[in-house]
Order: C-alpha cells, then structure tokens, then sequence
C-alpha cells in the first residue's frame, strides 16, 4: 500500500503541469500526452509492430518502443527527423523515416510485412512546431492526408490478423478545419472496412480481427 502510494504521488507530480492545463481548458480536447500515451498501450495488441506518421520531438515513439519490438515512425519536417536519428540512435527497435506518410506508408508495410498483428498510430496533421513557434510542413488545402492513409491501409488490411488504428486529434474532424473531412468519413471507413469503432478522449480507435 505504501509502495502504491509513493508511486501515486511520483505520477501526480510528473503530470501536474499537463492535469493543470487541462483543467484551465474544462477538460476539453486535446487530451493531455500523459493520457493519450495510457490509451495507446491500452490498445496495443501483443506481438504486432507499430507504424506511426508524425514523430515530432519522439514522446510518443519512445512509448511505443516500451511495448512493441518494431517501431517505425515517419516524419515529414527535416529538423525533426533529424533530432529524432540522435535520440533514438541506441533504440535498435525504432526505425526512423523521412518523407510524408502518404508516401512512405508503402514502404513502411514492407518492412513489417512479417507480422501478423500491426497497430497503426495516425498522427501526421498540419503542424506547428510548439517549441520554435513555426509550421513544420503541409498547406491548409492538404494539412491531413488521412484519406489517402486510410485507402492503403485498406488495401493492406487483408494480410494481417488484427489492426488497430488510432487517429488523433478526432475533434477537427468536422469539413470545417482545413481539408479534414467529418466524423461519418471514418465511421464510414469502418462499415466498409469490417472494422468496430470507438472513441476515447481525443482519438478515433479501429479495430479489425480476422
């Protein structure tokens, strides 16, 4: 019990500053990191390799290395793929890729084609650099190329087991921001696709067995 609440404390301690902005935001979206990370692995499927569009300053990718033996993550802004080749440098289960993810998924499914079981984490929107306050890449006419993420994957679903796929930032999914569509385009998706859907704070979750 003592153990459990020195732990307890450590976590508050570690996530205060992200619990306190939250709270001045009355828990809207986005979802703070430390709680988009715990539904990350919540929906890690055992022994499947995990692709990630859009590594950013690599919080996540560290996560993701922590619970799969397979991590590949693409970025599209130079200055971050690069500070991500000297942070995960000794992570030998971290392959890292440089290009935007709508053509790099292809290649990307190649390299985990041994695996049954793939996770996919979608999050390569337009972007602000939050530390150097600069767009990092894409134009508003083409900020998210979720539709052309969401058509490989389909073409690619049939040769795994189980996929789940979890898109971030679902709030700007409304036709109003940028060029993303609404909600119903990927709940569409998933009729088609024979996949359940859910949504848990700020991310889009799919699910696909065989």
């Amino acid at each position: 019990m003592k153990f459990r609440t020195i732990t307890n404390i450590l976590w508050l301690l570690k996530n205060h500053r992200q619990i306190k902005n939250w709270k001045k935001r009355n828990f809207s979206p986005p979802s703070p990191e430390f709680l988009k990370h715990q539904i990350i692995q919540n929906n890690n499927i055992e022994e499947s390799a995990w692709i990630e569009t859009g590594t950013y300053y690599g919080d996540t990718t560290k996560i993701l290395s922590r619970i799969s033996s397979k991590v590949i993550s693409i970025e599209a802004d130079q200055d971050l793929y690069e500070l991500a080749k000297k942070t995960f440098s000794n992570l030998e289960n971290i392959e890292l890729m440089f290009g935007r993810s709508e053509d790099k998924l292809s290649e990307a499914f190649k390299k985990i084609k041994t695996y049954k079981n793939i996770c996919i984490y979608l999050d390569a929107h337009l972007c602000n650099d939050h530390i150097k306050n600069k767009k990092t890449f894409g134009e508003e006419k083409d900020a998210t190329p979720i539709k052309k993420e969401l058509k490989f994957i389909e073409e690619q679903k049939d040769n795994f087991n189980k996929i789940n796929i979890l898109i971030d930032d679902i709030r700007l999914f409304n036709n109003k921001f940028q060029n993303y569509p609404k909600k119903d385009y990927l709940v569409n998706w998933c009729k088609e696709n024979d996949f359940d859907w859910e949504i848990e704070q700020d991310i889009f979750i799919c699910k696909r067995m065989k």
